[in-house]
């Protein structure tokens, strides 16, 4: 059986683990848009906060590792872009060098992740403004970090935690002030 897994962060990579519990024989292949896969995604605001110090505590799996530990094919910056499942195939495009190739399947799971809602605000285009869900949006956060930041900012960010403003004023505030 051969399992094409689109995603390679917390679901895809527990998936693909559990795949290779239940049939050592199965090929499993791991496709991640990102340069990283099964990392904690969650200890990210730590690490940008320098909770978490070192990368290796946040990303605790490479493509290397996993194939070590459990033969599976881990793909990373490649990207599908169309799924034919009457064909059973993905469409790949390798994002380093754009080329574009087909994966066949027996079985498909989607474990994709999610996009980041930025509320429909002014400001939130400012290059203060960041998303995080990623460890390469956590490296341009890490980048840009010493952009500078007043105390007001760091006082209505404290704030933020207790305060019972609705969220939508909260970020209003604080893109008012940043911008």
């Amino acid at each position: 059986m051969k399992v094409v897994i689109v995603g390679g962060v917390a679901g895809g990579a527990s998936a693909a683990a559990r795949i290779r519990r239940l049939d050592e024989h199965a090929q499993v292949i791991m496709i991640e848009r990102s340069g990283y896969v099964s990392y904690a995604n969650c200890g990210l605001p730590y690490y940008v906060g320098g909770v978490i110090k070192e990368q290796e505590e946040l990303t605790l799996q490479t493509p290397e590792s996993f194939w070590d530990r459990f033969r599976i094919d881990v793909r990373v910056r490649q990207e599908v872009t169309a799924i034919n499942p009457a064909e059973k195939n993905v469409t790949v495009r390798a994002l380093d060098s754009g080329k574009s190739y087909t994966e066949t399947y027996d079985k498909l799971l989607l474990a994709p992740g999610a996009k980041p809602t930025v509320p429909a605000l002014s400001g939130v285009d400012s290059e203060r403004v960041f998303t995080l869900r990623t460890v390469e949006d956590e490296h341009t956060i890490r980048y840009k970090k010493n952009l500078p930041i007043n105390a007001e900012v760091e006082t209505e960010l404290k704030e933020c935690a207790d305060s019972s403003r609705e969220w939508d004023s909260k970020m209003e505030h604080l893109l008012h002030i940043l911008t």
